[in-house]
């Protein structure tokens, strides 16, 4: 295998990896410390997921009619 796709790899299996552990981290912290409900984490996570989506969305839509 060519070491730099294996590099590549590596590197965007460690930043899913830091990604998985984060989000834990915040929805633990957000549960036990703020108080708030998992049904509330979820909405406000999907909430932003969505908003992320769009503006990624756009950006592309946008990009390309240039």
């Amino acid at each position: 295998m060519d070491p730099i796709i294996q590099l590549r790899f590596r590197q965007t299996v460690a930043i899913l990896i830091a990604a998985l552990v984060t989000a834990a981290a915040v929805r633990h912290f957000a549960h036990v410390d703020g108080g708030l409900s998992r049904e509330e984490i979820r909405t406000w996570a999907l909430m932003g997921a969505g908003a992320f989506i769009g503006v990624l969305l756009a950006t592309l839509f946008f990009q390309r009619q240039r």
